[in-house]
């Protein structure tokens, strides 16, 4: 089974077109890292300069002066129960930080920004070279072949699927966690905070973010070896994505959001994700209290449980289905 699996990693890596996605990865990691140290760039010694002008201009400004008064001489009637008079200086005057044209550098943010952009469009590329690596096969006929060398279907189709797992998460590893390690260095050379509890969360964001690539990546590859064609599972694919978004909207069913295929994939990638749930009875009354949680152990069950159907279907048709 592990020379087996060796022989199919070898074909994977031999694939034009499946380096083509895995160069195009790369790139896209590179270009994104560059752009969330670009936008994120130190202001200039006149973009401070114009920053203070701003804010002293603001703070001359009579209506803010009278404001400010009143709220000093009663800031817990201004600005509620507990307020001191540094409040109503932080409040009504505006530092010249907030007039700077970027914000600096924030691990969180960038998680949750080109962190989660980019872990999308690696699996995404991922998904296409799974495809790509079962479809070709078919439409060249060369698995007629595999099945006469290899006639244990069961142990093709199984070094094939590890092969396409291992080679989609080695992948991710490289491509996202590349992104990561220059982002870091950016905040290890400007002296920007990255503590034990930051980069904890960092080291989380990439670890899910490749197990999800390895899933994707074998989803893609047990879909193919069903429909037999790469743009049938891609097609099927889009469809699902898009089709089944708009189907459970209609669906006369309350709180059904959660059956979302990207809800699901937002709640395993994002800490702490929460989103509207147009289906829920409390959105359609107005009297929702606020957004609604998904966590990472409902979006891993979901996301397993259509994995485990997908590659069970592929096994057992590959099986016993003629070639």
């Amino acid at each position: 089974m592990i020379s087996l699996t060796r022989v199919e990693l070898a074909r994977y890596a031999s694939r034009r077109a499946i380096l083509l996605l895995l160069a195009l990865a790369a790139v896209l990691a590179a270009v994104m890292a560059f752009q969330s140290a670009w936008d994120s760039r130190p202001a200039t010694a006149t973009e401070i300069a114009t920053a203070k002008a701003h804010a002293e201009v603001l703070a001359g400004r009579a209506d803010v002066k009278t404001d400010l008064d009143r709220c000093l001489a009663d800031p817990v009637s201004y600005l509620g129960p507990g307020a001191t008079a540094e409040e109503c200086r932080a409040a009504l005057t505006a530092a010249p930080t907030s007039y700077l044209p970027r914000d600096p550098l924030n691990l969180r943010s960038t998680i949750k920004g080109n962190g989660i952009g980019l872990a999308l469009i690696v699996i995404g590329l991922l998904v296409i070279a799974g495809s790509t690596f079962a479809g070709a096969d078919w439409s060249s006929g060369s698995i007629r072949n595999q099945v006469i060398f290899e006639p244990r279907r069961s142990r093709l189709w199984g070094a094939k699927a590890i092969a396409v797992t291992l080679a989609s998460g080695l992948a991710a590893l490289v491509t996202i966690g590349g992104f990561w390690i220059a982002v870091y260095c950016v905040a290890v050379a400007r002296d920007i905070p990255h503590d034990s509890a930051v980069v904890h969360a960092v080291g989380w964001h990439v670890l899910r973010a490749v197990v999800l690539a390895m899933a994707a990546g074998l989803g893609a590859f047990a879909l193919t070896m069903v429909f037999r064609h790469s743009m049938a599972t891609l097609s099927v694919l889009f469809a699902y994505s898009i089709g089944g978004e708009i189907l459970i909207n209609l669906l006369p069913l309350n709180s059904t959001g959660h059956w979302s295929l990207g809800a699901n994939v937002f709640g395993w990638l994002q800490t702490k994700y929460t989103f509207v749930d147009p289906t829920a009875a409390c959105t359609k009354l107005g009297d929702c209290a606020g957004p609604q949680h998904l966590g990472h152990g409902p979006a891993a069950l979901y996301l397993a449980v259509a994995l485990a159907v997908v590659t069970l279907a592929s096994w057992a048709t590959f099986r016993r289905r003629d070639i």
